[in-house]
């Protein structure tokens, strides 16, 4: 994991999760228990979110350095789709699909502003599970159904996820 989490923190994903947190033998494992369970959560509500109404949150930690064309922005980067890491390839899919925005974010804390930004009723994201974890409590502060991908590779940066993965749950939709 490459966050430190603060004591409050802690202590509100511990609340949050009450007494499944109990079985957590420490931080990595509570936020992974964070992300199954709220997931199997929100399935069903996000499978009724219409692909307009949904956003991707993707971490910037997937640009690969010195190949990434992607153009820095304030909020984040702009994804230039040249496939150099996985974020092209995810972009491209919620595009077909009809997502609202895909959206590049250079930490976690940016996660409330998009949110707040974008009013989406869904949204899929992409992140380690400490980031991970924070931004689903964002997300239901705000009352949007969300689903969460690991990645499969974490750190601060030339991360990796499983882009089979995140094209299912893009896709997930359930009329």
């Amino acid at each position: 994991m490459s966050a430190t989490p603060d004591a409050k923190e802690l202590n509100e994903m511990m609340r949050w999760l009450g007494p499944e947190a109990g079985g957590a033998d420490n931080f990595d494992e509570l936020c992974r228990a964070v992300g199954i369970r709220k997931n199997k959560e929100h399935a069903a509500r996000f499978a009724k979110v219409p692909f307009a109404e949904r956003i991707v949150l993707v971490p910037q930690c997937l640009r690969r350095l010195g190949k990434c064309r992607a153009k820095e922005t304030a909020r984040g980067y702009e994804c230039a789709r040249c496939m150099a890491c996985p974020a092209g390839e995810i972009c491209i899919d919620a595009e077909r699909l009809g997502y609202r925005g895909v959206f590049m974010l250079k930490g976690g804390r940016a996660v409330a502003k998009v949110i707040a930004e974008t009013e989406p009723k869904g949204v899929v994201g992409v992140a380690c599970e400490y980031e991970g974890a924070l931004g689903i409590m964002e997300c239901e502060r705000a009352g949007a159904a969300v689903q969460f991908v690991a990645l499969s590779r974490d750190g601060c940066s030339e991360t990796d996820v499983d882009v089979d993965e995140v094209k299912s749950v893009l896709a997930f939709f359930e009329e």
